[in-house]
């Protein structure tokens, strides 16, 4: 591998990085939101929530194409998580 496709590797790997990071971040967000009173916020956490479950998924292949770029095979798992989600209101009397 040439000095400059090390360096694109790299940027991939970073720029990949970065965005997993922000897909944790608004998927634990997202987790809090579900605690809200409001249905509308609870409903769109849910939402989000699925939304980073798909973005997830696509950034797991780009994580096995960068380890393949670089020579260093990424594991997978190939075993998708699930996640139940509950309410966690409490009934009003």
């Amino acid at each position: 591998m040439t000095a400059k496709e090390a360096q694109l590797t790299e940027l991939l790997s970073l720029s990949t990085r970065t965005l997993t990071h922000l897909t944790a971040a608004t998927t634990a967000m997202s987790f809090e939101l579900l605690n809200a009173k409001d249905n509308a916020v609870r409903a769109s956490a849910r939402k989000m929530i699925e939304r980073m479950l798909a973005i997830s998924s696509e950034l797991d292949q780009q994580w096995l194409l960068i380890g393949q770029l670089a020579g260093t095979p990424v594991e997978s798992s190939n075993s998708p998580e699930q996640v139940e989600l509950q309410s966690l209101e409490t009934p009003e009397s």
